[in-house]
């Protein structure tokens, strides 16, 4: 036990700083900037951010980790004596905290009041669909295009369906298509989690 938490480690710690260096932070930076107006603007004029802007500005969050399996690391890492599981859960342990902290920040924007319970379960929900959809959408159309369809995938969740089958209409997360927005954000996460340890039940040997 304390041979592999060591191990491990080790690995973590080699896999780092490759992983944190081919993450695409100059687009993270542009896309939480226009999250940030998205917000600020729908809260203008006595508006409520919360009932659209902000899942917009939570769905381009998502729409940026699309991208994170995009497996530019790969040739830096795939000599290591490590699975691709463990090598994306290192990506997505450095890529995650930052897009919380900003929007976490959202939820403070203009007449906000900082998070909801609604709001927590849609942006959980968010960030597990983004990842699933980036490891299913990798073997299936290549790393080179997958961060397009997991996107796909993402924005169709997340804004069309809501819009498509809600009565009414809505992308408010506390107002979901059906259900209350608890069982409904739970379920979508938890599926969201079940495809994502599929996608990789078959990549679990070391490479």
């Amino acid at each position: 036990m304390g041979y592999s938490f060591t191990v491990r480690h080790a690995q973590t710690r080699l896999l780092v700083r490759p992983s944190a260096r081919t993450i695409r932070w100059a687009s993270f930076v542009v896309i939480a900037a226009t999250g940030a107006l998205v917000v600020w603007t729908g809260g203008r004029k006595g508006g409520n951010p919360a009932a659209i802007a902000l899942p917009i500005a939570t769905t381009l969050l998502c729409v940026w980790l699309c991208f994170l399996f995009e497996d530019l690391v790969a040739e830096t890492t795939d000599a290591s004596a490590t699975s691709l599981l463990f090598r994306r859960a290192v990506r997505a342990g450095i890529a995650v905290p930052p897009i919380a902290a900003v929007w976490f920040a959202y939820t403070w924007i203009g007449p906000l009041t900082g998070p909801t319970l609604a709001m927590i379960g849609a942006f959980g929900a968010g960030i597990a669909l983004a990842l699933a959809a980036a490891a299913v959408a990798v073997p299936i159309v290549g790393s080179g295009k997958s961060g397009l369809a997991s996107t796909a995938a993402v924005v169709f969740v997340l804004l069309v369906l809501p819009v498509a089958i809600g009565h009414p209409p809505s992308v408010d997360p506390a107002e979901p298509p059906f259900g209350d927005a608890f069982t409904y954000w739970s379920v979508v996460a938890l599926i969201s989690c079940f495809v994502l340890v599929m996608a990789h039940l078959d990549r679990f040997q070391r490479r």
